[in-house]
This record gives C-alpha cells, sequence and structure tokens, in this order.
C-alpha cells in the first residue's frame, strides 16, 4: 500500500520509536525528539506501536498515546533516517500524474489526486528531516491557480514571476501563482520539489527555493504540474506564500535550519551547497570550517542574500556529491561569528551521509538551467 500524506504524523511517532526503544522485558520507551537549544521543551514518554515483520525494521508506523501530533523526525539514529527515506521519499516516486488537461488548448487540466498526495510526501520528507514542522499540505485554490502558472511556464517554454498578457495560455490566476511559486521548467512533481532543495544553477546561490521550503512558519502550499509532452517541456509552479508567513516563529528541532541537517542523511539528498539558516541572524562576518576524518575541507562561502525565507548562510564545500559513499562518512561542520540579538553565536553539527542501499535509487533533475534563478520575494 502507497503511503499516504494524512498517514505522515503517525509514520513519524513510530519511526521515533527507533531511536530510543529499549529491548527487553520492562524497557521503557521514550520521545527520541531532543529539545532545541534554548526552547527547554520537555519529552514526553510514549507507548509503542505493534511490532510487525511486513514492516522494515519490524515496527509499524502507529503509536499509541502521543498527546500531540510529531511534526519533525531525529535523524540522530540511522535506521530512522534509513526507515523514513524508504518509507515517504521513495514512496513519492513512480505516481502517475494522469494530467487531464492540454498545452495546445490552453486547459491547464488537473493531476491525479494520489499525484498531490505524493508532492506533499515529498515537501513533508524534507521538512522533517530538516527539523521543521513538516504539516504542509496543498490548498486547493493556491494547486488550482499554481496549475495555471506551470501551464503558462511549459506552454512558452520559459519561466517569469511576472509574466505579461501575450504570454501564450496567460491567465490572471496564473500570472497571480507565478509571483507567489517557486518555478521549474523540465521537471515536474516530487523531482522538482527536491530540484529546488538542490537549487543549482550560478544564479540560485543563495537556495531561495530550498529556504520557502524548508520555512518554518509554511503549513500551506499548492503546486501545479505539466506532465512532458511530444511538443512541450514539463513544469511545476510551488505555491509557497501563506498567511502564516508573519506569524511566531514555530518551534523546531534545532535552534537552526540547516540542509544538510544534523544526522545521518542519505547520499541521494545531499547537494553541492550547504546552508544554515536562523532566523533575523546577521551572517555578514560568518565564517565557515568543515573536517572529515581529522582532515580540514576547504570551502567557499557565499554572498549573504536576505529576503527570502529566514537569513541564510551559504557554502560550498570542496567535494564530490552523487555518488553513494564507500561507507558512512561523518562531516564536522562549525560556523562561528554569526551575530544575533546583538551578541555573537557558534553552532556545530555532524553531518553524516550514508548509502540507503541499491532501492532508494534518486531520480534525475534535469539540465540546471530549468530552475528560474530568482526565486519569489517575500510578500507583505
Amino acid at each position: 500500500m502507497r503511503m499516504r500524506w494524512s498517514q505522515l504524523p503517525a509514520l513519524i511517532a513510530g519511526l521515533l520509536l527507533l531511536v530510543s526503544l529499549t529491548l527487553g522485558a520492562g524497557g521503557s520507551v521514550q520521545s527520541a525528539v531532543l529539545s532545541p537549544a534554548g526552547t527547554g521543551r520537555a519529552t514526553q514518554p510514549f507507548s509503542p506501536g505493534v511490532a510487525s515483520s511486513a514492516t522494515p525494521h519490524g515496527f509499524l508506523p502507529l503509536i499509541a498515546g502521543a498527546p500531540e501530533p510529531l511534526a519533525w523526525i531525529e535523524p540522530s539514529n540511522r535506521e530512522t533516517s534509513l526507515a523514513f527515506f524508504e518509507q515517504v521519499y521513495r514512496a513519492s516516486e513512480g505516481v502517475a500524474a494522469a494530467w487531464t488537461g492540454s498545452q495546445a488548448t490552453c486547459d491547464p487540466g488537473e493531476v491525479a489526486p494520489a499525484f498531490q498526495e505524493a508532492v506533499a510526501l515529498r515537501l513533508n520528507y524534507f521538512r522533517a528531516m530538516a527539523g521543521v514542522p513538516a504539516v504542509v499540505q496543498l490548498r486547493d485554490e493556491y494547486s488550482r491557480k499554481a496549475q495555471s502558472a506551470a501551464l503558462m511556464m511549459s506552454a512558452n517554454d520559459r519561466l517569469s514571476h511576472s509574466p505579461s498578457p501575450d504570454w501564450l495560455c496567460y491567465t490572471p490566476d496564473g500570472a497571480q501563482a507565478a509571483g507567489s511559486s517557486n518555478l521549474y521548467l523540465g521537471v515536474y512533481g516530487p523531482a522538482a520539489i527536491t530540484g529546488y532543495i538542490y537549487d543549482p544553477g550560478d544564479g540560485n546561490y543563495a537556495l531561495g527555493h530550498r529556504r520557502w521550503i524548508l520555512y518554518p512558519q509554511t503549513q500551506w502550499m499548492g503546486s501545479g504540474d505539466i506532465p512532458p509532452t511530444s511538443s512541450y517541456r514539463p513544469a511545476n509552479a510551488l505555491w509557497v506564500f501563506d498567511e502564516h508567513m508573519w506569524a511566531p516563529r514555530p518551534e523546531t528541532r534545532e535552534e537552526f535550519v540547516a540542509w544538510p541537517p544534523p544526522g545521518y542523511v542519505p547520499y541521494q539528498v545531499v547537494f553541492p551547497r550547504w546552508s544554515l539558516a536562523y532566523a533575523e541572524a546577521d551572517f555578514s562576518q560568518a565564517a565557515v570550517t568543515m573536517r572529515s576524518g581529522g582532515h580540514g575541507i576547504p570551502v567557499t562561502v557565499r554572498p549573504v542574500v536576505d529576503g527570502y525565507g529566514e537569513n541564510t548562510l551559504v557554502w560550498e564545500p570542496e567535494l564530490s556529491f552523487g555518488n553513494p559513499p564507500a561507507g558512512d562518512t561523518a562531516y564536522e561542520v562549525a560556523v562561528s561569528q554569526v551575530k544575533i540579538d546583538g551578541g555573537w553565536r557558534s553552532f556545530s553539527y555532524r553531518v553524516i551521509i550514508f548509502d540507503p542501499g541499491p532501492l532508494a535509487a534518486a531520480r534525475p533533475l534535469g539540465r540546471p538551467e530549468g530552475l528560474l534563478n530568482e526565486p519569489p520575494a517575500r510578500q507583505d
């Protein structure tokens, strides 16, 4: 049975058991959600679900008596990260779009509900791994307008946040969505979500598309998806602005949001640009060091660009990505000279890149030039 978005909170709860499950009679089970620094959040006990040999690692994604929905997973445990990749990321692959529209008649059409579920799963995979609330749902209104925007991008074979009325298949709804969305040409559906986290291309060094997907306050998005046809390239428009943009920042697993995040991360979702976000932080004097196996790794810190999601520092380590590592490989990351509330802060964490196995092949992302260089700007 394919994973559905509505099952995600139960799955996250069940996978958290893998972190601290004590085997043997009388063993106790505690939530593995760590208290983010400075939040003082107390973890609460949970009761284990029923063991089953039909699920990976022998545990059902089910938990009894959880006090509240869990918003993220704890990838400091390898088994948790592996199971989450297999059951959520891979579950969002290979779903038929079943698109009903046409570029020739300017009909945006619709995609299958299961395909939209797959997009929501992929969005929340990245959010749960990053430690931000994995509660994003696709709002019908946003998706309907984003579908019109994606049609315009595909029909015109170009991207713009401000398409003019002379564009093929232009509609006011599509134009509105274009100004509120991440845009991709050449990739659609869940693969486009991965593409936004990757954020390739020289013009995307600030990682604005990634930052909007991982913005902690967001609860609603919308996805428009046009599959490839014989005459047109596929396209995606991901509506990323909702009414919670200026809401108080919710609790996150760590006080910062990093990609790749602390903990075990499948190599398929580790990309050349690494990032650390902290709301209202001043990264103008920040420095980054990385080490692995006792050796320093040269890094290039990119210019700081604010205005997309949370303030973010971006750097590019001199490493090769995309191939499975020979074994689990740990990288020690230290970010210093970050100015927050008038004081200087430093952050350090470990990323362990691992190979989840041959069944976890990632879908190619297409050409980097298919991603619009400038993400949508923050809206007041």
